[in-house]
């Protein structure tokens, strides 16, 4: 499989671990990727114009010729957005003025977590990709808000299971998690900061309750906001989460045997060792019981 890869401007700045397990994951499950040349912007949330973002989309778009994979939920949804609005032939003349090479035609666009489940699903044998099963560990499913929108897309914009399906091929087990939807407020945390926050402990709080030893996060900005924010917010509320947030690509990497400095979790705020630990731990059980029934 061949992709063309858009990092997006947060895997070169604070979503770095993201864009180092991914590019680990994707070599592991032989996955080929060939980065844009000279991508720009994806014309996110902050781009107000509505055209200028579609331009902004439409140009990364049309500097390749095959199927577009991103990691980031919001360059997902902004591309896949681009492409519906450019059906307009309207727009699509106005966005073609200002584009070199002209757009065209839509193409596919995919986020990391459908790599990931197409190739295991490829597989012949998925276990021999999955050398490192993660039975024993539960995860919280964390969608965010734009993964699964505009709709006609990845998934369900109600209820999607997408990444319930992933962790459980991976060996784990999915929590209830109800605020897995919830938006993690990323666009409104500066000017409602007050707001933001009682959303996030709520969501972080929802997680811990469920029984998950770590929440899967899709998106770069909602990692940041449960991650990076988390000690913030235990010291705002005076109570303590310790919550781990892994990638969906550190999660995969894990259960594909790659080791944590491959994935980059070293850099996540919330410390990954608990879970390295109960993943160890649980192998270690299995091992002695694997001995022991030989013994007998």
């Amino acid at each position: 499989m061949k992709l063309a890869y858009y990092p997006g401007c947060v895997a070169r700045s604070t979503g770095r671990e993201y864009e180092i397990s991914t590019l680990a994951v994707c070599r592991a499950l032989g996955v080929e990727l060939e980065e844009i040349d000279d991508w720009n912007c994806c014309g996110a949330t902050h781009v107000s114009n509505e055209l200028v973002s579609t331009a902004l989309a439409a140009r990364n778009l049309v500097r390749t010729d095959l199927p577009v994979m991103a990691s980031c939920s919001i360059c997902y949804s902004r591309l896949r957005a681009a492409m519906i609005r450019l059906e307009d032939r309207k727009v699509r003349e106005k966005v073609n003025q200002a584009l070199e090479k002209k757009y065209e035609e839509a193409k596919e666009v995919q986020h990391v977590i459908q790599t990931i489940t197409r190739a295991l699903g490829e597989a012949e044998d998925p276990e021999d990709l999955v050398v490192r099963p993660l039975a024993g560990l539960k995860a919280a499913p964390y969608y965010g808000c734009l993964l699964t929108r505009p709709s006609g897309g990845i998934d369900s914009p109600e209820n999607p299971s997408i990444l319930e399906d992933l962790i459980r091929t991976l060996g784990a087990e999915p929590t209830d998690f109800r605020l897995k939807m919830k938006c993690c407020c990323g666009p409104i945390f500066m000017p409602e900061e007050e707001a933001a926050a009682e959303t996030l402990i709520r969501i972080l709080r929802n997680a811990k309750e469920s029984g998950a030893d770590f929440v899967v996060a899709l998106c770069p900005l909602c990692h940041l906001m449960l991650d990076a924010n988390q000690p913030l917010l235990e010291k705002k509320f005076g109570e303590e989460i310790d919550l781990p947030v892994l990638y969906v690509t550190q999660m995969a990497g894990l259960a594909l045997g790659l080791a944590p400095e491959e994935l980059g979790l070293e850099m996540n705020s919330v410390s990954t060792r608990p879970v390295l630990e109960k993943l160890a731990a649980i192998e270690a059980g299995e091992k002695a019981e694997e001995e022991g029934a030989e013994v007998c």
